[in-house]
């Protein structure tokens, strides 16, 4: 589980890595682009994303916990060359010749589209819930329902009302 000690940690430590990467682009590109802001919230399996018009990175904090190195690496300079190749040619297509160009000629890394890190350490997006047959999983969506009271759900084996069981 994170923290707010390791959440600011790993802030700390993957903005000083940025930082780093984009001062090498500037130098690179001989231009004196603003830096980024670096936010540690992004959600599911997605690594990283880029937000152009704000100048934005954001990175998932429960993959980057598990893969600092692979993220200095390949997933910070993958979405800093997207703001860069924004900053320098405007909209783009996203993974096109200027972005895998960025990748190779400034960041010197492979421009991989994909990231190949373990999702298995994301936190778990299914909810226990039980009948009399035994405990069924609820996706995150169903589960909401269940608690806004827009829905309840029975088992397809035996028709019993389904309960929340929280482990």
């Amino acid at each position: 589980m994170l923290t707010t000690h390791s959440l600011n940690t790993l802030h700390n430590e993957m903005q000083e890595a940025m930082l780093a990467l984009w001062q090498q682009a500037n130098h690179r590109l001989n231009t004196n682009f603003p830096a980024p802001k670096l936010l540690l919230n992004q959600r599911g399996a997605i690594a990283g994303s880029a937000h152009l018009q704000k100048n934005l990175v954001k990175l998932n904090p429960h993959l980057l916990r598990h893969n600092k190195a692979e993220f200095v690496q390949q997933v910070l300079p993958h979405e800093l060359a997207h703001l860069l190749v924004f900053q320098i040619h405007g909209n783009t297509k996203p993974h096109g010749i200027e972005w895998r160009n960025m990748m190779t000629d400034v960041f010197a890394c492979r421009p991989a589209v994909r990231h190949n890190l373990d999702t298995s350490v994301l936190p778990s997006k299914s909810f226990r819930y039980e009948c009399q047959c035994g405990p069924i999983n609820l996706s995150k969506i169903r589960h909401n329902r269940v608690l806004t009271g827009q829905q309840q759900y029975r088992c397809k084996q035996c028709s019993e009302l389904l309960q929340y069981s929280p482990a």
